[in-house]
């Protein structure tokens, strides 16, 4: 749950006048926010890890997402000249 999902949770459907301050965020708080999500299920032994491949955004050879610097594989970083 990050800040941006935690203030519109709090914020959708706001009334037009609060009388207690206090009253008014508790009640919002066990109203409004939902419960915690589950955690997501260990991977069943034997199954292998998914891994992310991505493609160089000049020439598209294909590799590890670690093994792109800003989108691009080690010989295009060497052909820019930047």
């Amino acid at each position: 749950m990050d800040a941006d999902y935690l203030t519109h949770a709090l914020t959708a459907g706001l009334p037009a006048s609060v009388d207690s301050p206090f009253g008014f965020v508790r009640r919002r708080l066990r109203d409004k926010v939902p419960p915690r999500l589950p955690a997501a299920a260990p991977a069943a032994q034997g199954t292998p890890a998914r891994r992310l491949m991505v493609e160089c955004t000049e020439c598209g050879v294909p590799g590890r997402l670690e093994a792109f610097r800003d989108g691009l594989c080690r010989p295009c970083r060497r052909l820019d000249p930047a």
